[in-house]
């Protein structure tokens, strides 16, 4: 069967191959439209300290780190240009970094295009890591069997700046579904991943975390806190947090924290799927148990509980 795609900027994408899926490029769709400023150097990820007053980081690493972390599950190829949007950090500091990069096989350079991709070594990099996740490997087969027995997608993520990132997404069996990718990117303060991660904070650094978070919506910020609050007291009383058409209005979702693990961070499992098929009477009274059920036990082989 061929397949059919209908696409515009910033739109929801449908595709048909023998099964009908939602696909949805979110990385430029969690947050406010905000064209990027030139810089030194972005934030840590965890951090909201000046990086330029740590002496333990050296900074034209921290930027190099900044160019490889900018390229997404969907592109292609981007040139310097698109990498400085991205990034904020100068077109002529970007070209010396991609220079380096290429040189050193992170980035592969096309010379009639002038755009780059990712190189060898950081495709052997990432293979690397999923392969030793320790929560990956123990997660998954627990996310397949939620998948297929549910029907709707399930996905393991963790925190990266001001979005959540997946790392392992299992698809369920539906006509149509959602579709997310290790590498796709949910927003943090409007998705369920993102939603749970913060519920499960300590009250101050949620704090913190909402304080960066702030600036970004505008107006649009007691929506915001609202749902956040709300998550925190779903969390406490049902185990999950959701998110119903708060991200994307014809998306739900709903997701559990795992506890913390040392040297690692703080793990969330989501399950989503479309609205209409995704009801919040079953979330609350079968979809959700069973996920707080998943995390439960994920914790009890990682030696959580």
């Amino acid at each position: 069967m061929g397949v059919a795609t209908f696409e515009e900027p910033g739109s929801v994408g449908w595709t048909s191959r023998g099964k009908t899926k939602l696909e949805i490029d979110v990385n430029d769709r969690d947050l406010p439209k905000q064209r990027a400023k030139p810089r030194q150097l972005s934030k840590p990820l965890h951090s909201g300290e000046n990086e330029e007053a740590d002496t333990q980081i050296v900074l034209s690493l921290a930027r190099g780190l900044d160019i490889l972390s900018a390229f997404r599950r969907t592109d292609n190829a981007l040139g310097n240009a698109e990498l400085a949007e991205r990034t904020g950090i100068t077109k002529p500091t970007v070209s010396r970094l991609t220079y380096t990069l290429a040189a050193h096989g992170f980035l592969q350079f096309d010379a009639r295009a002038r755009v780059y991709s990712l190189g060898v070594k950081a495709i052997a990099m990432g293979a690397v890591a999923m392969a030793t996740t320790s929560v990956r490997s123990q997660a998954l087969p627990l996310m397949r069997s939620l998948a297929q027995g549910s029907q709707f997608n399930v996905g393991l993520g963790m925190r990266d700046a001001h979005q959540m990132v997946y790392i392992e997404a299992c698809e369920g069996d539906a006509l149509i579904a959602l579709r997310l990718f290790p590498g796709s990117r949910v927003p943090l303060a409007t998705s369920a991943m993102g939603r749970a991660y913060l519920a499960a904070l300590p009250d101050q650094e949620r704090e913190l975390q909402m304080a960066e978070l702030r600036p970004r919506y505008d107006d649009d910020w007691p929506r915001i806190v609202r749902g956040i609050e709300q998550a925190c007291s779903d969390l406490a009383t049902h185990g999950f947090c959701t998110s119903l058409g708060d991200w994307q209005k014809d998306i739900h979702g709903l997701a559990v924290p795992v506890r913390p693990i040392p040297g690692q961070g703080r793990f969330v499992v989501n399950l989503g799927g479309p609205a209409y098929a995704l009801r919040e009477a079953d979330i609350r009274d079968k979809l959700g148990p069973q996920l707080v059920d998943l995390v439960q036990t994920l914790e009890v082989l990682l030696g959580l509980r």
